[in-house]
């Protein structure tokens, strides 16, 4: 073994020691540290980076979980915030996209419950009781 292999073993085994020496808190204030240090752009890039690094259906599975632990009203803001960065063009093509994602009867269903809506909303600005 060479100098420069031997040197580069105990490197690695001494890091490897010291990974496993430090504590959850020890790692959570080094996460933490690290994100203070390095700002909001940093951390967009690093995101991006990690996002461009994934395939579709790893993104998928992401938003999944990530929608399923938001609330209505994050679920919400983040619908807001989305259509706000996109082009008419791209609200359009995203608009599109949904619907032909939908089966029939889906589609079906989300056109009675606006009708139901509607109704109700109709009925309650005349003053009438729903029902």
């Amino acid at each position: 073994m060479t100098d420069t292999d031997e040197a580069q073993r105990r490197r690695s085994e001494a890091a490897r020691k010291a990974s496993l020496a430090r504590t959850p808190e020890t790692l959570r204030r080094a996460a933490l540290k690290a994100a203070a240090t390095r700002g909001l752009e940093g951390h967009r890039r690093a995101a991006l980076k990690a996002a461009a690094t994934k395939g579709p259906e790893v993104r998928r599975q992401a938003g999944l979980k990530s929608a399923a632990t938001k609330g209505p009203e994050g679920r919400r803001e983040a619908a807001l915030k989305a259509a706000a960065t996109r082009s008419p063009e791209a609200r359009k093509r995203a608009a599109l996209k949904a619907v032909a994602t939908k089966g029939p009867e889906r589609i079906r269903q989300a056109v009675l419950k606006a009708a139901e809506t509607r109704k109700r909303n109709r009925e309650a600005a005349k003053g009438e009781a729903p029902g």
